[in-house]
């Protein structure tokens, strides 16, 4: 079987400071090709929705058993298969000092399995995005040149997949025989700030509405009890925007891209992957918030906890943390998924009564309790199947 040749093209984007900049990339057509033409991919692909079912009731496990799936395949013309794209976007600096940066976009494939698509010959370098640089500090602080670096991304992302929604479809090879596909961008993984980027919402989290997938002002975020909650989604955003209202829900002054192709709602396919949303992201914090707290019911239970963090004893693959917590902010996402096991039993049982009087006191019943829940959450969200009533409860419990 012929394997496209991925040639690394570029192609210049703008100018700026008298300083071309290129996007270098390889032609997204040629990606997907390429990974459709690894040998065992046709063996963990599937054409059609699967209508799932776990002990007798609906389920979601692959992306083809979702309800966005069933709704666009649905959409396309009788005869056609639906290809999901998904994109991953990770920025990343190249050098120890942080000096030297590099954006690139990954392209994989939803029809694949999601054990087979997580392996690396399944996703391809789509390409890397220019990163403008400002001629001073002050450039680089100024509305206009934070503007232009946002144009920037999403013309990128425009010449990168506008090939992909030819009117009429494209026609692929899996497995030595040629299908009718329509692409779709299903999901697109990246952190919380690249999301930001993709849906055009202010970035910074002091802005009113900071939150990329809903309408809650930040005032209410920490509210669990919510019960009316608006999503953005294009329709809306749109609505603001043309009515030059963007301002009133955090939202950028630039078009998004991703508003005029077909079957994608940018603000719930953007979604932070798990490593950054909930190890070095939601748990994090969790534990600032923590040490927070006990520092101001009493300022010695946050020794107390290093102390029976640094005594737990030594076992084969399990993180010492001999200093405590002091080393937070350099902690990976495997310590911080070691830590989270030892947790609940290093809260329980930490203090018992107020007894420096302390305005809104937390017992520590409360505070062990959110770790123990925590611990079910983050196992329930790596599961590989969810039932309706699974989403239910997590609705509910969590």
């Amino acid at each position: 079987m012929k394997i496209p040749t991925l040639t690394s093209k570029k192609h210049k984007i703008l100018t700026h400071n008298n300083i071309d900049y290129y996007l270098f990339y390889h032609p997204v057509l040629n990606c997907i090709k390429n990974i459709l033409s690894i040998s065992n991919i046709s063996q963990n692909f599937t054409l059609r929705f699967e209508n799932f079912k776990y002990k007798g009731e609906k389920a979601y496990s692959e992306q083809y058993t979702g309800n966005w799936w069933k709704n666009t395949e649905a959409s396309l013309p009788h005869g056609s298969n639906l290809l999901s794209i998904i994109l991953y976007s990770d920025a990343t600096t190249t050098d120890t000092l942080g000096k030297s940066s590099l954006h690139p976009i990954y392209i994989s494939i939803g029809n694949i399995s999601t054990k087979r698509c997580n392996k690396s010959d399944a996703k391809q370098l789509l390409g890397y995005l220019p990163i403008l640089k400002a001629k001073d500090k002050f450039e680089k602080k100024s509305k206009d040149f934070k503007k232009l670096v946002r144009l920037t991304f999403h013309n990128s992302m425009k010449f990168l997949l506008d090939p992909l929604f030819a009117e009429k479809g494209i026609d692929l090879e899996v497995d030595n025989k040629t299908f009718w596909f329509f692409p779709r961008i299903s999901t697109i993984i990246c952190d919380w700030p690249e999301a930001a980027t993709f849906s055009l919402v202010y970035k910074s989290t002091n802005s009113n509405f900071p939150c990329h997938f809903c309408l809650i002002s930040k005032m209410l975020l920490v509210d669990t009890d919510l019960s009316d909650v608006t999503f953005r989604n294009n329709e809306n955003m749109q609505e603001y925007f043309y009515n030059k209202a963007g301002q009133d829900v955090s939202l950028e002054n630039i078009p998004n891209y991703f508003w005029s192709l077909p079957s994608i709602n940018v603000y719930s396919a953007t979604v932070p992957d798990r490593m950054h949303h909930l190890d070095l992201g939601l748990f994090h914090y969790q534990i600032e918030f923590t040490q927070a707290l006990l520092q101001k019911q009493d300022s010695s239970l946050v020794n107390k906890i290093d102390n029976r963090l640094s005594k737990i004893p030594r076992f084969q693959k399990f993180q010492m943390f001999t200093n405590g917590l002091q080393s937070i902010s350099r902690m990976t996402a495997k310590e911080y998924r070691i830590l989270m096991k030892v947790m609940v039993f290093v809260v329980d049982n930490l203090y018992k009564e107020n007894e420096n009087n302390v305005e809104n006191f937390v017992e520590n019943k409360k505070l062990s309790e959110v770790y123990a829940k925590w611990n079910k959450m983050y196992m329930m969200s790596r599961s590989e199947i969810f039932t309706e009533s699974d989403l239910e409860n997590f609705r509910i419990c969590y």
